[in-house]
Protein backbone atom coordinates (compact mmCIF):
# COMPACT_ATOMS: atom_id res chain seq x y z
CA UNK A 1 0.00 0.00 0.00
CA UNK A 2 1.26 3.45 -0.88
CA UNK A 3 0.19 6.64 0.84
CA UNK A 4 0.22 9.77 -1.27
CA UNK A 5 1.53 12.45 1.04
CA UNK A 6 1.21 15.03 -1.65
CA UNK A 7 0.96 14.92 -5.44
CA UNK A 8 4.12 13.21 -6.62
CA UNK A 9 5.27 12.21 -3.11
CA UNK A 10 4.33 8.72 -1.95
CA UNK A 11 5.45 6.89 1.14
CA UNK A 12 5.32 3.19 1.91
CA UNK A 13 4.27 1.84 5.33
CA UNK A 14 7.02 -0.08 7.10
CA UNK A 15 9.81 2.03 5.65
CA UNK A 16 11.76 5.09 6.70
CA UNK A 17 10.96 8.10 4.54
CA UNK A 18 12.80 11.40 4.72
CA UNK A 19 10.84 14.31 3.27
CA UNK A 20 12.44 17.67 2.57
CA UNK A 21 9.95 20.37 1.63
CA UNK A 22 9.00 23.98 2.37
CA UNK A 23 7.38 24.43 5.77
CA UNK A 24 3.88 25.27 4.51
CA UNK A 25 3.86 22.43 1.99
CA UNK A 26 4.83 19.73 4.47
CA UNK A 27 2.41 21.00 7.14
CA UNK A 28 -0.47 20.95 4.65
CA UNK A 29 0.46 17.43 3.56
CA UNK A 30 0.76 16.09 7.12
CA UNK A 31 -2.39 17.74 8.43
CA UNK A 32 -4.66 16.83 5.52
CA UNK A 33 -3.76 13.15 5.10
CA UNK A 34 -6.00 10.87 7.17
CA UNK A 35 -4.14 7.73 6.08
CA UNK A 36 -1.17 8.79 8.21
CA UNK A 37 -3.28 8.56 11.37
CA UNK A 38 -3.34 4.76 11.12
CA UNK A 39 0.43 4.28 11.18
CA UNK A 40 3.28 4.90 13.60
CA UNK A 41 4.72 8.29 12.73
CA UNK A 42 8.17 9.28 13.99
CA UNK A 43 9.03 12.97 13.78
CA UNK A 44 12.78 13.55 14.10
CA UNK A 45 14.06 17.10 14.46
CA UNK A 46 16.82 19.07 16.06
CA UNK A 47 16.57 21.22 19.16
CA UNK A 48 13.98 23.57 17.66
CA UNK A 49 11.34 22.83 15.04
CA UNK A 50 9.01 25.39 13.52
CA UNK A 51 6.92 22.53 12.15
CA UNK A 52 6.07 20.90 15.44
CA UNK A 53 3.62 23.54 16.65
CA UNK A 54 1.80 23.44 13.30
CA UNK A 55 1.22 19.70 13.17
CA UNK A 56 -2.31 18.89 14.32
CA UNK A 57 -2.06 15.21 15.16
CA UNK A 58 -4.34 13.63 17.71
CA UNK A 59 -3.20 10.08 17.05
CA UNK A 60 -1.41 8.19 19.79
CA UNK A 61 0.86 6.82 17.07
CA UNK A 62 2.80 10.08 16.78
CA UNK A 63 6.23 10.08 18.40
CA UNK A 64 8.83 12.87 18.58
CA UNK A 65 12.58 12.44 19.00
CA UNK A 66 15.25 15.12 19.11
CA UNK A 67 18.72 13.65 18.62
CA UNK A 68 21.64 16.06 18.92
CA UNK A 69 24.49 13.90 17.62
CA UNK A 70 24.93 11.42 14.80
CA UNK A 71 25.15 8.60 17.35
CA UNK A 72 21.84 9.66 18.91
CA UNK A 73 20.21 9.84 15.47
CA UNK A 74 21.36 6.32 14.64
CA UNK A 75 20.07 5.10 18.01
CA UNK A 76 16.64 6.68 17.35
CA UNK A 77 16.42 5.06 13.92
CA UNK A 78 17.61 1.70 15.25
CA UNK A 79 15.04 1.81 18.06
CA UNK A 80 12.28 2.70 15.60
CA UNK A 81 13.26 -0.21 13.36
CA UNK A 82 13.04 -2.62 16.29
CA UNK A 83 9.63 -1.27 17.32
CA UNK A 84 8.32 -1.54 13.77
CA UNK A 85 9.37 -5.17 13.51
CA UNK A 86 7.55 -6.22 16.73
Amino acid sequence: MQIELRRGVTIHPGTFTAVIAPEKAILAALNSNRDLQRFLFLFVSGNYSRLLSGISRTSGNFDIRRPFTADQLLAVLNEAAHLASC
